[in-house]
């Protein structure tokens, strides 16, 4: 085998496979033997088909799938030993050479490699960026109060459902197998469909159209089934859910016993100090969002620090190959530059993760599945039962969307070790702002970008 590359600029390449008989002919051969033994054909008892039988059947399309496996391991191989920072995919050039299955021995592939150009990332030099501490409001900490004598009050399970229950049951369709064990929580139900968990008891049934007691956010209707959101959004007909626990939180009253749940002992002994605790665990949270657009800020630092060459039109021909049918040439063109500044942010990020060894287990991306179950539920998620109900409702979406499920968080947990591992090198300067003044600054910086 004879393997040829021209690097033709920094970021476009040529790569030449010259596949010669003796590279491929003993795993073929081997490949039509096992076809002679395994095969039933009419008029030959099985195992016994003759092995020339079996190359005039089937030898060519065996000839191509092997030769063709032998050049796709060749080109990956390639890359990975010479460490080329290829971007999409090799495309191969079809007109280069034209091939004739039936009597060529020797295979001749031309490929174009789009690279990007070499780039060091140094995070000592990276701009500093800002991080906005966000000062609660007073509408915002009663808040906050009120929800905090719901989680802390008491749980309960009454015998009639009300809004603002959680419903426990069975969710089945009788026209499909689909059954799950569901829960319900029914302030998210649509208004006009809440009469129907009204007056629920334990065992009762209720039957409704899927699509129509949720907005039409499927992200409701996924938690409700235990599905993806694409797949809960392909739901339809009627469901029929049978409770089998309703479960309530009975206000907890404002006193001690609940700045003790709530806080721990000694950290508050009036509702003034309790207000003052709460106002800080409120900035902490509100600081989530003032986290995304630190998270953001950072990688557009990051891009606007390291300077990559990238193959544009390489990756707009490619983008318009894997994409064929999808996509017009002027739609490539016009989603181009978005398209190139994500990728140049990802190769940012892998060369950081690379050079400091950071790394995604299981049990990061289970983690990352649970915080979204747990947002979703809210305060209802720190119930009694509902750690278990979860844990195991993230386990059953990770088993059930597997590669789906498991790319998406994982690239999500990634990401943020990425993020969190530069914050600790990047200098980063505070201000402290109300909540209004953030929701312009952040809007603004996103538009910017």
């Amino acid at each position: 085998m004879e393997t040829t590359f021209d690097k033709q600029s920094a970021t476009n390449a040529r790569l030449k496979i010259v596949i010669a008989e003796d590279d491929y002919k003993q795993e073929l051969d081997k490949k039509i033997k096992e076809y002679a033994k395994t095969s039933r054909i009419k008029g030959f008892r099985p195992g016994h088909v003759p092995v020339g039988y079996i190359k005039k059947l089937y030898g060519k399309s065996l000839l191509v799938d092997e030769v063709i496996k032998k050049v796709s391991d060749t080109v990956n191989a390639y890359i990975a030993e010479n460490k080329l920072k290829v971007v999409g995919d090799p495309i191969p050039d079809n007109e280069a050479y034209q091939i004739d299955w039936d009597n060529d021995k020797e295979y001749t592939f031309e490929y174009e490699v789009g690279m990007a150009s070499d780039f060091t990332v140094d995070l000592d030099k990276v701009a500093a960026v800002k991080n906005y501490i966000i000062e609660p409001s007073e509408e915002q900490i009663d808040k906050a109060v009120e929800d905090m004598t719901k989680r802390f009050g008491t749980d309960q399970e009454p015998e009639d459902a009300e809004i603002g229950d959680l419903l426990f049951g069975k969710l089945t369709q009788e026209s499909s197998e689909f059954e799950s064990q569901s829960g319900i929580p029914t302030d998210k139900v649509v208004e006009k469909s809440q009469k129907l968990f009204t007056g629920l008891e334990k065992g009762s049934t209720v039957t409704f159209d899927i699509q129509s007691i949720f907005e039409s956010d499927n992200k409701d209707l996924g938690f409700a089934t235990g599905k993806s959101d694409e797949e809960a959004a392909a739901l339809s007909g009627e469901f029929t859910f049978v409770v089998d626990k309703i479960s309530r939180v009975a206000p907890a009253e404002v006193n001690q016993e609940l700045f003790d749940k709530a806080l721990g002992e000694g950290r508050a002994s009036n509702l003034e100090e309790f207000r003052g605790e709460i106002k800080k665990i409120i900035a902490e949270n509100y600081n989530r969002e003032s986290s995304y657009l630190l998270d953001f800020e950072i990688e557009q630092a990051l891009t606007d620090s390291v300077k990559i060459d990238l193959p544009d039109e390489f990756l707009k021909k490619w983008l318009l190959m894997v994409n064929e049918g999808k996509f017009t040439a002027e739609e490539v063109e016009k989603d181009y530059d978005a398209f190139a500044k994500g990728l140049r942010a990802d190769l940012i990020k892998s060369e950081i993760a690379s050079q400091n060894e950071l790394k995604v287990e299981y049990n990061d991306v289970l983690e990352e599945v649970k915080a979204e179950i747990m947002n979703y539920f809210g305060a209802q998620a720190s119930m009694q039962g509902m750690e278990d109900f979860i844990d195991q409702m993230a386990r059953k979406q990770l088993q059930e969307n597997k590669d789906d499920a498991f790319k998406k968080y994982y690239n999500m947990s990634y990401g943020k070790k990425v993020v969190q591992f530069a914050k600790s090198k990047i200098k980063i300067d505070e201000q402290t702002v109300k909540v209004e003044e953030f929701n312009d600054i952040a809007k603004s910086k996103y538009e910017l970008a």
